[in-house]
């Protein structure tokens, strides 16, 4: 499995593996909601997998949790805890949940060692791929929901690259990859990806600026976007997502930001789904289609499927479109 450097801050590191996808803000909790958290797939599959550590230090703390009783078969009703100190500086600690630990205190982990078995809980909605959960906290507040330190990623901002698009007025092609239990797996035509040297994510624009997306959209209060150098986004600001107005510009945190989803429905292929999750990776990332009821049959697509996401008012049932 080979690695790549996610984060790189003056006092410790975060390697990612080259296959995976991450997210900042696809989650309804605290840290996410506020860009202070990463979590990391090693698929986007329901089944679980063998963990592997994005850190390197010495293993200070594992600890079961009670989690909620899951709404779905195979889930849990327990969470585990586990703190590693930092090798470049011992006042930050790596916080990791959703991971059941086959490691002991006092043990020296390097980047791709195995930690420990992922597991999916109350915490979970049913569409929720088993992760790794990642905070930086300092060492004297480990373990809180909240009181994570703000971090940046290691990426070229600067160097950025979009891709030509035709066609923008009409709704946005989708291409399935596959079917899960609970979810689609679908693709997007190159012209909807950015990427920010080595990461690719779906892009956004926000007066004729571009940015990359993240998020849970719109089953969650806020998105998260990367903006590109030089440019100054604003509170207020419109975010759109090819013709349509998904949302606006609610707080920015350095180089992230928040934006707050707009009331809206959205349709594949005319019928009305639950949402979009949003994922990063080193390559163009798929997203997550969640029906209402896959078990419906509505949303029964073969492999290269190819089908149409259009975006309306919640309220007025009309395309956001500028």
């Amino acid at each position: 499995m080979k690695f790549y450097n996610i984060i790189k801050m003056e006092n410790y590191e975060v390697f990612l593996p080259e296959k995976c996808h991450f997210s900042i803000g696809t989650s309804p909790y605290y840290s996410h909601q506020n860009a202070l958290a990463i979590d990391i797939y090693q698929h986007l599959f329901l089944e679980n997998v063998e963990a592997v550590s994005p850190v390197a230090g010495k293993v200070i703390k594992t600890k079961p949790l009670i989690a909620p009783k899951p709404r779905f078969q195979g889930g849990i009703n327990k969470d585990f805890l586990i703190l590693i100190k930092n090798e470049q500086d011992p006042a930050i600690v790596f916080k990791i949940l959703h991971v059941q630990p086959k490691i002991k205190e006092g043990e020296k982990i390097n980047v791709g060692d195995y930690l420990g078995d992922t597991i999916r809980n109350g915490y979970f909605a049913p569409w929720s791929t088993p992760h790794l959960h990642l905070e930086m906290r300092p060492f004297e507040d480990p373990s809180r929901a909240r009181g994570g330190k703000r971090f940046s990623l290691n990426i070229d901002r600067n160097s950025f690259m979009t891709f030509n698009s035709e066609k923008t007025l009409e709704p946005i092609p989708l291409e399935i990859q596959c079917s899960c239990s609970e979810y689609l797996l679908a693709r997007l035509p190159r012209d909807q990806y950015i990427n920010f040297n080595p990461i690719f994510g779906v892009r956004g624009n926000m007066m004729n600026a571009h940015c990359m997306m993240d998020g849970g959209i719109p089953m969650y209060k806020n998105g998260v976007f990367l903006n590109k150098e030089g440019h100054v986004f604003k509170k207020g600001m419109s975010m759109h997502w090819g013709p349509f107005c998904i949302g606006h510009v609610k707080e920015l945190k350095g180089e992230f930001g928040l934006y707050e989803f707009n009331p809206m429905k959205m349709f594949v292929e005319g019928i009305e789904i639950r949402g979009i999750s949003l994922f990063f990776a080193k390559f163009e990332p798929l997203l997550k289609i969640m029906p209402f009821n896959i078990s419906d049959g509505e949303l029964d697509y073969f492999e290269r499927s190819k089908v149409f996401l259009t975006i309306k008012s919640k309220t007025e049932e009309e395309n956001f479109v500028k």
